[in-house]
């Protein structure tokens, strides 16, 4: 299994109805990220096809829920729009992490 099945995956059973706690934060951090500049060309090529494929599948986790909780259809903002919003509202401390879930089991999703 890929890491993007498992985002569809975790994606859908959040749209159903789930909730995840983690149960160790090893799997939140992984200091083996890369930067753009060190990334391989093959790589950007299979990000940008796996970035069409979450596009379909959203509108088919969306057509089977009737649910688009983290409004991933909307129409994407600019970056200069999102900046514009987040110095506006009220109480903003600027972008972070919602939430973490690592492979490997690690995420339980209990249904609510």
């Amino acid at each position: 299994m890929t890491m993007s099945d498992v985002i569809y995956r975790v994606y859908e059973m959040f749209v159903a109805g789930y909730q995840f706690q983690v149960l160790t934060p090893l799997f939140t951090v992984h200091w083996g990220l890369q930067n753009k500049k060190s990334r391989p060309a093959w790589r950007e090529r299979q990000n940008n096809v796996n970035r069409k494929y979450f596009e379909v599948f959203k509108r088919e986790v969306f057509a089977r829920y009737h649910k688009d909780p983290l409004r991933m259809l909307l129409p994407k903002k600019s970056a200069k729009q999102q900046q514009q919003q987040q110095q506006h509202a009220p109480g903003a401390v600027g972008p972070g992490i919602v939430g973490a879930v690592g492979a490997g089991g690690v995420g339980v999703g209990e249904k609510h």
